[in-house]
Parts: C-alpha cells; structure tokens; sequence
C-alpha cells in the first residue's frame, strides 16, 4: 500500500472515530443559486453519514434536484453526494435501521415517525473530505481513496 493510500486508511478510521456515533453537524444544500445549511444529526459508518429526515422537508426537496451537498463539524469539512435511501422500515432497510435506532438512541423513537410514508434515510456519501485528529490533517479524496497528512495542531479557541 503506498503512502497516499495508507493516508486515506488512517483518515477513514478517524472519521469513523469521530463521527461513528450521533453527532450534530451543519448541513448545506442549494435551493437553486441560493445555499441554506441547517444543523442535523449523522452517524458516520462504513463510508458514508447517515441521518433521518421527511421527505416533506426543504433539505430532501433541495437535495431531489441538487444532490451535492457539504458538512461541516468545527474544522471537519466534507463534500459529497446526498440521496434518499428509502423509508426506514423499507425492504432492504433492516441493518440500517437498527444501526440508526441505536446510533440516534437519545432521540429516535420520540422523533423518527416510522408511521408517517414520508419519513425516510438520508446517505451523504462524501467524495472530498479534510479531517483533523491525532495531531494531523488529512485531506482525502474518496474517489481515488487517497489522502495527504500533516502536522496540524489546532490552536484555535472555541
């Protein structure tokens, strides 16, 4: 495995660290020429965020015509691609479902309306990302699966 690739390993396992659990992140999308960006809840896994959503929401309207979309925790940036994986008890849904039930266990089932046809699953597939952690920044690319690392340290005041 050459150098660039063994970045991208080490970025996709901090991402998985980081974000393989509930984590509110923003969220922008377009609306035409005009962007909005709210905040939602992802779990990051096997290479891909999910969240919950509705159909009836302006994010899945905006992401049915513009599927590019961004996110972004404190210095963690990502591009990628967003789509509707279906309704949570959909065929094929089974193993996600329980994944999200669990990863969302704070808030699931008092918001996540499995009864409502338009509740559904969002998948942000990134294909650009720059993640921060262990004294590093990665900038990895998802379509080739390689990476750059280097020294960062944050010093930024929150």
């Amino acid at each position: 495995m050459d150098e660039e690739s063994a970045y991208f390993e080490e970025a996709l396992r901090s991402m998985e660290k980081l974000y393989g659990q509930d984590v509110p992140m923003s969220l922008a999308t377009a609306d035409g020429d005009k962007p909005n960006v709210r905040v939602i809840d992802v779990y990051f896994h096997d290479g891909a965020f999910y969240a919950t959503s509705h159909l009836g929401s302006n994010k899945m309207k905006e992401i049915a015509k513009n599927p590019f979309v961004a996110l972004n925790h404190q210095l963690f940036v990502a591009r990628g691609r967003a789509e509707c994986v279906g309704h949570p008890t959909a065929p094929g849904n089974a193993p996600l479902r329980a994944e999200l039930m669990e990863a969302f266990s704070k808030f699931y089932s008092r918001h996540v309306n499995e009864d409502d046809p338009g509740t559904c699953y969002l998948k942000i597939e990134p294909d650009w990302a720059l993640v921060f952690d262990g004294g590093f920044k990665y900038i990895a690319d998802f379509t080739e699966r390689r990476a750059s690392r280097q020294p960062f340290l944050a010093d930024i005041i929150v």
